[in-house]
């Protein structure tokens, strides 16, 4: 008898992936037909069953009581849509979705008569195009809005294999033109104290963070900045208390990991520029640095709407950046105890699930806004940042190349955008011409009008934007003028002037002396700047002063009576300027005025002793 020895391996078990499927099993009945969208929200199809496509309850989810429900019969039409969508649901089939509902609603109210071809029978999308053409010549919806609708139509008929009709579809043109993009902050008023109460709110919450503590009202408090907008809005009782409560509300019901984690995504949009999507979906082991000349980085990302193009994060992005990021990968490496393959910057669900913030419907900025809002901020999002760095790099290099590179786009995209400049700046020189012509009105000089109010609207700089903005150029000739302003080349301006008036009477210089010494014409000239430096205050406050001793002791003014008022009437501006920007540093140099003036300007004529050694 021969006996078989049992086999050492183990048997194969079936499992669900070997198993041939069936076909899917479609819900029969409308009111069970949802279909959910990742980041976008759920689409409930039991709303096309009846005429209007009544809303529903936003908590419930239900009709509300009072709306008359009248079937509108088309069920086969509404299963049919609904295997279409739900094939991709994406977040722009999500947007189709919602302009279907507006198409089906308008046959209803206009009690169209449905063909035999059905609810897409070209008769009836002819005429709803022609309601629509309608509508925007009438200014009732946007080049857009009707763009958006005739887009799903045509998304309609190409899923239902009549592509060939989709080319029948009225063209629209102007949709570029007309969309209104995000506007960039204004660097000094929006920019700048938003990042800065995000960087405090940041470093708050990473010490508590480090601590295994949590705080009870958000770090983003400022009870000084509350205070003062709850006075401007003049809330009172109820509102009051509510305008104060939402910093210690967003606290509570929320996994304590949120907080950092939607803070540090505000400043990664503010350094990088890149949107929300490709930056939640990135994971730690993604990130990679690359350094590029100058002390500037790279980090490495893909844009999708961009064809998966690699995206240049170089400017603004310093070696302080890096060292921020650096800071957030460690954290983010507790967050996922050690697993670099987990999300750099994950959404913490109440119960501790983890999910990327590309699934979840609000915007990690939603709660940052509303904060940010109850203290007289500027609202962020990651195209408004984007905007900003690239309307401060057209400033700076007047390039549209440069910015086209740094954004993905193609050079006519960014001409459109930027080559007129910004909204901002547009304001301010209008500012700048309406108060120049109110003084010439009121009998002032029209020359004395046109520089107070081109000091009064310039823009003047605190040290660490000069060191900025000058960073990465040639500094090589660049100097402090002895009225206070800065030059960042005195080679160019009246430098060439000079050079040629002297060799034509025979004086020759040598190429390290050909240097601007019109110090009076510096307000004049496109190379000057003004910056906030206690230094600049001091010698420009001393220079003011020499002038007005001047003015008091004829007999020792050399300068022309005109040039005289201009110049003097210009320093005041400016001083001004000074004081309103950074009164700390002007009250600095203030008292360094009190103690004694710059050497430079130590008598009555030590202005003239500098005309004749310039001259």
């Amino acid at each position: 008898m021969t006996i078989k020895q049992k086999s050492k391996r183990k048997a194969l078990l079936p499992v669900t992936s070997m198993v041939k499927r069936h076909a899917g099993v479609e819900p029969l009945r409308i009111e069970d037909m949802i279909i959910k969208v990742p980041g976008r929200g759920s689409l409930y199809f039991k709303r096309l069953k009846y005429k209007g496509c009544p809303k529903l309850n936003p908590i419930t989810r239900e009709f509300a009581t009072t709306v008359s429900l009248i079937d509108a019969g088309r069920d086969d039409f509404i299963r049919e849509c609904y295997q279409l969508i739900n094939v991709n649901p994406t977040a722009t089939v999500y947007g189709y979705f919602y302009d279907l509902i507006i198409y089906l609603s308008w046959i209803d109210s206009s009690e169209q008569n449905i063909p035999e071809e059905g609810y897409l029978a070209w008769t009836l999308i002819e005429s709803y195009m022609s309601h629509c053409q309608k509508q925007k010549r009438l200014g009732k919806i946007s080049t857009s809005d009707f763009a958006n609708k005739k887009s799903c139509l045509a998304w309609l008929l190409r899923q239902t294999n009549r592509a060939k009709e989709v080319i029948k579809l009225p063209k629209i043109k102007g949709v570029r033109s007309e969309t209104n993009s995000f506007p960039s902050l204004d660097l000094e008023s929006e920019f700048k104290p938003t990042i800065k109460a995000l960087f405090r709110a940041y470093n708050s919450l990473l010490k508590h963070f480090n601590e295994g503590t949590i705080p009870t009202r958000h770090p983003l408090y400022d009870e000084d900045l509350v205070e003062a907008e709850a006075v401007r809005l003049e809330l009172k009782g109820l509102l009051l208390t509510s305008h104060k409560a939402i910093f210690k509300k967003v606290m509570i019901g929320s996994h304590p990991n949120k907080h950092i984690t939607e803070v540090a995504m505000m400043l990664t949009y503010m350094f990088t520029g890149m949107n929300t999507t490709p930056l939640a979906n990135m994971r730690i082991s993604d990130i990679s640095f690359r350094e590029v000349k100058g002390g500037k980085y790279i980090l490495d990302s893909i844009k999708g709407r961009a064809r998966h193009q690699q995206q240049d994060n170089t400017v603004g992005f310093s070696i302080h950046a890096k060292r921020f990021i650096e800071s957030w990968i460690s954290i983010s490496k507790k967050l996922s105890n050690g697993d670099e393959n987990s999300y750099l910057f994950p959404y913490f669900c109440i119960d501790g699930r983890i999910k990327p913030y590309s699934k979840i419907i609000s915007t990690p900025q939603s709660r940052i806004n509303k904060m940010l809002a109850r203290m007289g901020f500027a609202q962020i999002t990651p195209s408004k940042l984007r905007k900003t760095k690239s309307d401060t790099l057209y400033r700076i290099t007047e390039s549209v190349y440069l910015v086209a590179i740094n954004n993905n786009n193609s050079i006519e995209t960014t001409a459109r955008t930027y080559i007129h400049g910004t909204e901002k700046e547009h304001q301010k020189n209008l500012s700048a011409a309406m108060s120049a012509k109110h003084a010439i009105i009121k009998g002032m000089n029209i020359s004395t009008a046109v520089n107070e109010a081109k000091f009064n609207h310039a823009d003047i700089l605190d040290n660490y934007e000069y060191e900025q903005l000058r960073d990465g150029q040639d500094r090589t000739y660049e100097a402090r003028t002895p009225t206070g302003a800065r030059c960042n080349n005195n080679r160019k301006g009246a430098a060439l002037a000079i050079s040629k008036s002297l060799k034509r009477v025979g004086i020759e210089q040598a190429g390290s002396e050909e240097v601007c010494t019109d110090f009076l014409s510096c307000f004049e000239c496109k190379e000057h700047a003004l910056v906030t430096d206690v230094d600049d205050i001091w010698l420009m406050l001393s220079f003011k002063d020499t002038l007005r001793q001047l003015q008091q002791t004829p007999a020792v003014n050399s300068m022309p009576e005109r040039k005289y008022t201009d110049l003097y009437n210009t320093v005041d501006e400016v001083i001004k300027g000074f004081k309103k920007k950074n009164s700390a540093n002007y009250n600095q140099a203030l008292e360094k005025l009190k103690e004694a003036p710059h050497p430079l300007y130590s008598t009555v004529y030590s202005l003239n002793d500098l005309l004749e050694m310039y001259r």
